[in-house]
């Protein structure tokens, strides 16, 4: 393999990220190993990809204990020389035989050796790229390792350009969103903004980016709501979340979904984690009970009252579904009119739903 046309394949891969597994592969091939690991070693959600064969072994290893507590990121990764490392520039072999990681992790599912380097960004993230090789084959010989050096500062340039690339594709998604309307931003760990446009921009003070590009909900419920999705993790987000916002002296009801960034909206180099958009609340028969009880600060029990006074229905009715006294509905019916400022069923419905 030419040294020169795998260079090329490294920058092709800044600007296309589907083909980093190439890339991955004949690192993998150079060392006699596997597969190899690209991660970012970075706060928040995990961000990788990997060769195909040890794919199943990453996996593991991203939902397993070890994920925090691996001794190469312990040890390996904070060194910062600009090159290649193996197991036994930091581990003795006697170590090797008695770290669990390497006993009954990496060993059971066939590796236990690696190559890797660790690359500092000027955003802070550390990505590492570590060469799993097969136990059986014994270790990776320095020579490999100093083989691999003339490599780095290319895999190094790459991945500065792919984190680049990957903030333009995260503005060119909340910019084409702002074109039919809908305020928009891209968020990295913690809810830090990467990208917004101009509509989201506009919904201040109701939302803004504060300290540390931070983004923040004026009504302490919603932001609460919104904290916590955050700090949910966007891998357990399952389709995403929505954070439903009352409406303020200046602004009707709105709702802000988050949705995971997948695929190549979510690489590895840019942190891109969620992607927030805004949405008016649409007042019709048939809102959740879930969404009126964030809008209005309601208990799970008014909030039921209040959807179905709103599909039309009457105390009798609503009790009788209800297994529950009509006194009992009529209590709770009227905590709903002092928490939605109404007196009367007729004008809750009239807030609740619009004219068919």
């Amino acid at each position: 393999m030419q040294l020169d046309r795998f260079v090329d394949d490294i920058y092709e891969a800044a600007v296309i990220p589907e083909r980093w597994t190439r890339v991955l592969d004949r690192l993998a091939q150079l060392a006699d190993a596997e597969g190899t690991l690209l991660f970012a070693a970075a706060p928040g959600e995990p961000r990788w990809t990997s060769s195909e064969q040890i794919r199943p072994s990453i996996e593991a290893w991203v939902n397993s204990s070890y994920f925090l507590t691996d001794p190469r990121g312990q040890r390996l990764v904070p060194r910062r020389e600009p090159r290649f490392l193996t197991d036994l520039d930091e581990f003795t072999l006697e170590e090797l035989d008695r770290d669990p990681y390497y006993t009954t992790f990496l060993r059971p599912r066939g590796l236990g050796w690696c190559v890797g380097t660790a690359i500092h960004s000027p955003a802070g993230d550390t990505l590492v790229f570590s060469v799993e090789k097969a136990h059986e084959k014994g270790p990776v010989p320095p020579e490999v390792a100093a083989s691999l050096n003339p490599l780095r500062p290319h895999l190094a340039r790459a991945a500065l350009l792919s984190a680049r690339l990957g903030l333009e594709r995260a503005r060119a998604t909340v910019e084409g969103l702002n074109l039919i309307g809908l305020p928009a931003a891209v968020l990295a760990h913690k809810g830090r903004v990467l990208a917004a446009n101009e509509t989201l921009i506009g919904y201040s003070p109701e939302i803004r980016v504060a300290a540390g590009d931070r983004l923040e909900f004026s009504n302490p419920n919603a932001h609460a709501l919104f904290v916590k999705a955050c700090e949910g993790r966007a891998r357990n987000l399952g389709g995403g979340a929505s954070v439903p916002v009352p409406r303020s002296p200046t602004r009707p009801p709105f709702v802000a979904h988050l949705v995971p960034m997948r695929g190549r909206g979510r690489d590895i180099f840019s942190g891109a984690e969620l992607l927030l958009y805004l949405t008016p609340v649409i007042q019709r028969a048939g809102l959740p009970p879930e969404i009126l009880q964030a809008l209005f600060d309601l208990s799970p029990a008014e909030a039921r009252v209040a959807a179905m006074i709103a599909e039309g229905r009457s105390v009798k009715d609503i009790a009788q579904s209800l297994s529950v006294q009509p006194n009992t509905v009529r209590a709770q019916l009227k905590a709903v009119f002092s928490k939605t400022a109404t007196g009367r069923q007729g004008e809750l419905v009239g807030l609740l739903r619009s004219p068919s």
